[in-house]
């Protein structure tokens, strides 16, 4: 999580050269992650001793591949080499990339919305995921600041939630299958659940995210929504 913090910091800097440094060792650990993620889904559901035993096991292939790649300790370099950069040191000029980043985040929310149909796919999805990632750690970096939107911080939060647990099922079914799981009946059923969920999203998120209609992010309402949350049944 710290390292796409650092990641979406950079990205709304400009210094994208090193943001895509970032993204690229995160992106080594992510068959890590889901499996670790897996491995507590599967403890909570009190699945089959033999179905914890299998992922376990490859739980303990992927560290050793890392081990032997050197990988955390590369992560480490980078991520310490980067820390290190100071912030910009004009408020107004941040203030400004800050605007200039919400415009063309709510930009690209519609272009990517509007292109979703009534069953929208498992890629398109994904995107959206990592957008919405994005655009909260970049308001997370504000919420100290005067033009802070903790209201739109704790949507996108809500958002991302919703799109993160469709995309770990979507993993965790096609391990499921890759290791022959006595849960894969039940880890289906949660990917229907989630899958529908995740759906639901795109037809309501302008909305909810209260993107106007001009290209940019304003301030949703501080007073809670009578309706239910997105991706919630009325």
């Amino acid at each position: 999580t710290h390292p796409r913090r650092l990641q979406a910091y950079l990205e709304l800097v400009g210094e994208d050269r090193t943001a895509g440094t970032i993204e690229r060792c995160v992106t080594r650990l992510s068959k890590l992650r889901t499996l670790q993620v897996f491995e507590q889904y599967l403890a909570k559901l009190d699945a089959p001793r033999a179905d914890r035993k299998a992922v376990k096991h490859r739980l303990r292939a992927i560290r050793e591949k890392i081990d032997r790649a050197r990988t955390y300790p590369a992560i480490e370099r980078v991520v310490r080499k980067l820390a290190s950069t100071p912030p910009p040191a004009n408020p107004a000029w941040l203030a400004d990339r800050m605007q200039a980043a919400r415009q063309a985040h709510a930009d690209t929310l519609r272009q990517l919305v509007a292109r979703v149909g009534a069953k929208p796919r498992r890629k398109t999805l994904h995107r959206l995921r990592l957008l919405i990632k994005s655009i909260r750690y970049q308001e997370e970096w504000a919420l100290d600041q005067p033009y802070a939107m903790p209201d739109l911080v704790q949507r996108l939060k809500h958002v991302q939630a919703v799109l993160g647990d469709y995309e770990d099922l979507v993993q965790f079914r096609k391990l499921a299958r890759e290791l022959d799981l006595r849960s894969s009946a039940t880890i289906k059923k949660h990917w229907r659940r989630a899958r529908a969920r995740a759906r639901a999203l795109p037809a309501n998120l302008i909305a909810y995210l209260g993107v106007a209609a001009e290209p940019r992010i304003r301030l949703v309402g501080r007073r809670r929504a009578s309706g239910p949350a997105i991706g919630q049944p009325s």
